[in-house]
């Protein structure tokens, strides 16, 4: 017998995980948890690949609600990607290396 998912997760499952806050065109707010995959770049051996986000915690008042976001999953991965690289860039700025 197996045990359905955690609705909740707790502290420890956030580890690691890039938060973003999302908010939808009804003005709903969800905080996101992601995981971030660094650019790969090409060699002889592999084709390489681009950075991206993949959502793992989508959660609205504590409950995860990620599985059930269809296609705006795909929306919240792009637009944390794009947060993260204007503070990656702006941080470069501040250094004074941009």
């Amino acid at each position: 017998m197996s045990l359905p998912p955690r609705i909740q997760p707790i502290q420890e499952d956030f580890k690691g995980l890039f938060n973003h806050c999302f908010e939808t065109d009804g003005g709903l707010v969800l905080d996101c948890y992601l995981i971030y995959e660094v650019e790969e770049r090409e060699t002889r051996d592999e084709p390489g690949c681009a950075a991206s986000m993949e959502l793992v915690f989508a959660l609205v008042e504590g409950v995860d609600i990620s599985e059930v976001l269809g296609d705006l999953a795909e929306t919240i991965e792009e637009e944390a990607l794009s947060d993260l690289e204007d503070q990656i860039q702006d941080a470069a700025i501040e250094r004074g290396e941009a």
